[in-house]
């Protein structure tokens, strides 16, 4: 079917204009004007819906006639609206509107003027009140001014100074009030006549205080008399108070300059005590007797102080810095005679000294007297090294090795840390007390260096010149040298003792000295340096336990292995080898302080012992089946040695141990096992050299061929039966244990002389004790009592 589309921009032009007049919506119209295809679809959404389409026509016809109705009525009152008499009537309404409000400007200006002219008449008056009132204020104080001028003027000629002062306040009040008026030649003059007077005030004054400052003694001041000149000096201003402070300090320590010169035997530097004695008598004077006179808010007691902390300031520095320098005790002495007397003076005012001369109410700011004992310290550092030098000469070089010997014999007591050590960290702690009284800043880290030096050199010339051997005792004497291993104990001890305290020493520095110093302060270094010596001292007792082994290791070497009929028990070298083997680790438990050190030498000594004895088995070839039973046995009864050396153990270190001791003997036992099985049938050696060693190499298996002293004529059958063998075995490796085992090994192991690197390196330590050196980091010293302590006893509570 076809439907008519209406007249969509008539319908909305409608639709506008009833939407406007209607406040924006109509009633009559539900459909939107905009889309009048979108209406019709709506109404009409099938064929259907064409059945209702003569009903849907009478609806959207009232609607039409609604519309032209309502449009019929919006066009009538268009024209009532559009009425010419109206428009007339409202344009008057608007001009009457306009007149009026043109009035009101109008008013509102003639009000505005009133209001102006009203207000300028009212700041005429005020500024007419102000005139009068400065001018009789004027007046008034010129009047006042001119009456303390005069009365000043008759004081001045009575000298009566008590009333003065006032009368000279005054007058400074009132001429800064009158001092525009100078301008006029009256007030000018007058101005100048009280300058006059003022001159001769501070003449008269001046007079009065000279008199009372060089006194005779046969005609005594009126004391009362000069205190009041002291308040006229205070009225008369900053500048003459100055002058008169000045005078009065200058006056009290002329003497003190004059005996006490440096030039003076008094004026040397173990005369400092007698320089403050003599001061304390004259502030004690000034207190007593001088005191009184001075108006309080002058503080002339500190400044008289601070005046002469600098005058024995400059003195002492020419004293120091003279052709005679001065020892370190009289210069100790005198410094600390210096800071008592400072401490004396901070009490008294309730403050530090160096604000006690620098904050000053008059006169120049002054530095401390003990500063100038700062920038001497190097006579004090100098000193200490030198004293250092002296007490270690004892124990260096060639009496390195006496002393380390005469502290380790055999004793009821025997010491666990050389004497020297404890005597050295106990010095450091008297002299870290004495510096740290006297200096915290560059001082303090001067003497760090030298403390750092002589650490270094106790290191290298009496710990490690100190294990020098004198002469080298032959190797087969088959008795292990237990004094030397006794030595190594100590040495080793005492380097752990320097590396603990070295280590609290650079803490408690760090937390005296200066900031700005902090991180200049380190011993990383010289920690270094103690842990090379504990690797040098474990490699020692390694070597001193080679050397005890090697008789029975001689012996394994030269036993013909293959004549060997029977198995009765274990072989007379054994007996020798343990008892080399607990002899030295007995004397390190007993003697090493710190277990992870003993746990460090049992875990190098079994590889070392092992590496040695499989060389001696092996270069002791052909071993056959019964040669290897032995052997087997003999390596039971040396792990169960070796099971024994770290004792006593935690258990989970004792598990660690063991299974380090299993795993350097299992390797052995394995080798020995292969060998133990007969060669025939060929099939089954073969299998089980497969299942024991688990690798198809065919230089290994030639290597067990040659220990079991296969006949060189069998050697190939059996050769083709393990490459057929091996060749059909994935899971076989390449390599094993015995790709590493030397055939022909040298007569001496390289397990000791391996280990000598780099003794000083703290990775080789590090990886010869296994583990870190510590757990934690040490805890510092609470205080140096706490370090001496530590020093001599080597052991510290916190």
């Amino acid at each position: 079917m076809s439907i008519i589309t209406p007249n969509v921009d008539k319908w909305k032009q409608v639709h506008a204009i009833l939407a406007e007049q209607a406040g924006g919506g109509t009633e009559t119209i539900d459909y939107q004007a905009n889309d009048a295809m979108s209406e019709l679809q709506r109404m009409l959404p099938d064929q259907v819906s064409l059945d209702n389409l003569h009903q849907l026509r009478r609806s959207q016809h009232s609607k039409i006639m609604a519309l032209k109705s309502r449009i019929t009525s919006l066009r009538a009152e268009l024209v009532e609206k559009q009425d010419p008499g109206r428009m007339q009537e409202t344009q008057r309404l608007i001009s009457d509107l306009i007149g009026q409000v043109n009035d009101i400007r109008e008013k509102a200006a003639e009000a505005e003027a009133i209001v102006t002219t009203i207000t300028k008449d009212i700041q005429r008056l005020d500024l007419a009140k102000r005139n009068m009132t400065t001018a009789i204020t004027a007046l008034r104080r010129w009047g006042m001014l001119q009456q303390a001028h005069k009365e000043l003027k008759e004081l001045l000629v009575k000298r009566d100074y008590a009333p003065m002062a006032n009368s000279i306040a005054a007058i400074d009040g009132l001429s800064t009030s009158l001092q525009a008026l100078t301008t006029n030649p009256p007030v000018a003059s007058v101005f100048k006549e009280i300058s006059d007077v003022r001159t001769r005030v501070k003449d008269a004054v001046s007079h009065e205080l000279d008199a009372f400052l060089l006194q005779d003694p046969n005609k005594p001041t009126d004391r009362d008399k000069v205190g009041e000149a002291y308040l006229v000096a205070d009225a008369l201003g900053s500048d003459f108070k100055a002058h008169a402070i000045e005078r009065y300090v200058n006056t009290e320590l002329r003497e003190y300059r004059r005996i006490f010169a440096p030039s003076s035997e008094a004026g040397h530097l173990d005369n400092t005590a007698r320089r403050f004695a003599w001061f304390r008598r004259v502030l004690k004077t000034h207190d007593e007797e001088h005191a009184p006179l001075f108006p309080p808010r002058w503080e002339v007691d500190r400044i008289l102080v601070a005046k002469f902390a600098d005058s024995t300031r400059t003195d002492l520095r020419t004293s120091i810095e003279g052709d005679r320098t001065p020892s370190v005790a009289t210069l100790l002495e005198a410094w600390q005679v210096t800071l008592e007397w400072e401490a004396q003076m901070s009490q008294r005012f309730h403050k530090p000294f160096d604000k006690v001369v620098s904050d000053l109410p008059f006169g120049q700011a002054s530095a401390t007297v003990s500063s100038i004992f700062g920038e001497s310290m190097k006579v004090f550092v100098d000193a200490q090294d030198k004293a250092l030098s002296d007490m270690l000469s004892a124990y260096r070089g060639n009496r390195s090795r006496p002393s380390l010997e005469g502290a380790s014999v055999e004793s009821e007591t025997p010491v666990s840390v050389l004497p020297s050590s404890t005597e050295l960290f106990y010095f450091y702690a008297q002299i870290l007390e004495q510096c740290r009284r006297y200096s915290t800043g560059r001082g303090m880290k001067d003497l760090a260096g030298v403390l750092a030096k002589w650490l270094r050199i106790y290191s290298d010339d009496v710990l490690i010149a100190s294990m020098k051997k004198v002469e080298t005792r032959p190797s087969m004497d088959g008795r292990p040298n237990l004094q030397e291993v006794k030595n190594a104990c100590l040495a080793l001890n005492t380097a752990d003792y320097c590396l603990v305290t070295s280590t609290q020493l650079e803490e408690k520095l760090k937390d005296t000295i200066d900031l700005q110093f902090r991180d200049d302060v380190s011993f990383q270094a010289e920690r270094d340096l103690f842990l090379g010596v504990i690797s040098a001292c474990l490699i020692t007792i390694l070597g001193e336990l080679e050397s005890a082994c090697e008789p029975a290791l001689s012996t394994v070497l030269r036993t013909s292995w293959s004549n060997v009929e029977n198995v009765s028990g274990r072989s007379p070298y054994v007996s020798d080898l343990v008892g080399s083997i607990k002899s030295v680790a007995e004397v390190v438990r007993e003697r090493v302080n710190q277990k992870r050190f003993v746990k460090s030498f049992a875990d190098k000594a079994v590889g070392m012992i092992m590496t040695r004895y499989t060389a001696a088995v092996v270069r002791s070839r052909p071993l056959r089946k019964v040669g290897a039973e032995q052997v087997l046995l003999d390596v039971q009864a040396i792990k169960a040695c070796l099971l024994e050396i770290p004792e006593p153990y935690t258990s989970s270190t004792a598990n660690t141990y063991t299974r380090l001791v299993q795993k350097q003997t299992s390797q052995l036992e394995t080798m020995l096992k292969v060998v133990l099985v007969p060669e025939d049938p060929p099939d089954g050696f073969v299998q089980n050299y497969c299942l024991l060693i688990g690798d198809k190499s065919f230089s290994n298996f030639q290597k067990v061929l040659d220990l079991k002293g296969t006949l060189r004529s069998n050697q190939q059958q059996l050769l083709d039966i393990f490459l057929s063998v091996t060749s059909s075995n994935p899971d076989l490796q390449d390599t094993s244990f015995l790709t590493t085992l030397d055939m022909d090994p040298e007569n001496k192991s390289a397990a000791v002389a391996s280990m000598v690197t780099r003794t000083d390196s703290r990775s080789n330590l590090s990886s010869q004790i296994g583990g870190p050196l510590r757990s934690e980091t040490p805890k510092g010293f609470g205080d140096f009592k706490k370090l001496v302590s530590f020093a001599i006893h080597g052991q510290l509570t916190l």
